[in-house]
């Protein structure tokens, strides 16, 4: 199959799992059985990956995405996802083999989605739907870079990277060398050039931008948004957040609301 069939496959994927997500979440309560199912899975990636044990981690994810596509209770809507899931298992089983160093990434990934159905938030489980299986060819396109290809833009690379990345930990120096394939400094340069903001700062108001979009669009709560954006301390998001725009993360989605009742 060519790049560009799989390129179209993944999207149809995406589609149908974002659909799915979003109709699972849409009737997801405390007493539904989907969660607690899906966090025992969620356990079992999660050993998977301590015994290094990849057969039982791709068995785990595909169960995953299977008890999604069902939680949607959408008539037909597994038999649509499974021939595509099929169709696009040699796609899988290359991006796993060349992205699981990064399997911590994939569990987050992962534990997002399943926090959103939980959560019964059908936007924000939609979103990670659909972010989870597009950010594998973001993967793969930075895995065939580091494999010689660095004659692309280092500036469009550490920014694809940042957006894609923003929920880790991400410093100049790493994505200078490793991502973009240019000096720190140099890199530097290219984003005040191109943004009139330093990395850090272009890093910063790229998170605030997510977490805005998210406390307007989402219920997660705040505590969930800030990991989302890559914030592990609460009170340092909200201070970051407020500076950037002028108010408090849970008054702004106040004012949002009450802005479009």
């Amino acid at each position: 199959m060519t790049e560009t069939a799989l390129r179209r496959l993944s999207e149809l994927r995406s589609t149908l799992e974002g659909f799915a997500a979003r109709h699972a979440a849409s009737h997801a309560t405390p007493e539904a059985r989907q969660p607690a199912l899906l966090r025992a899975i969620l356990k079992r990636l999660n050993a998977a990956i301590r015994r290094r044990d990849y057969p039982a981690f791709r068995t785990a994810d595909e169960e995953l995405h299977t008890t999604v596509v069902l939680a949607a209770e959408v008539p037909l809507l597994i038999d649509a996802w499974s021939v595509v899931w099929k169709g696009l298992q040699g796609f899988h089983q290359k991006g796993f083999e060349e992205c699981f160093p990064d399997a911590r990434i994939l569990i987050e990934e992962h534990e997002h989605l399943v926090e959103t159905i939980a959560l019964g938030d059908p936007v924000a489980a939609e979103d990670a739907a659909r972010s989870h299986v597009e950010a594998v060819w973001f993967r793969l396109a930075e895995q065939q870079h580091r494999a010689g290809d660095v004659k692309a833009d280092p500036l469009q690379r550490a920014a694809s990277h940042l957006a894609f990345r923003m929920h880790c930990r991400l410093r100049l120096s790493d994505v200078a060398t490793k991502v973009a394939f240019t000096s720190p400094g140099n890199l530097s340069r290219l984003f005040r050039q191109r943004y009139g903001l330093s990395f850090q700062a272009y890093l910063q108001k790229l998170r605030m931008e997510k977490a805005a979009e998210l406390l307007t669009t989402t219920r997660l709560p705040v505590a969930a948004i800030a990991r989302r954006v890559g914030y592990r301390d609460g009170s340092r998001f909200g201070q970051h957040f407020k500076r950037m725009f002028r108010c408090e993360p849970r008054r702004w989605r106040g004012e949002a609301r009450s802005g479009a009742a």
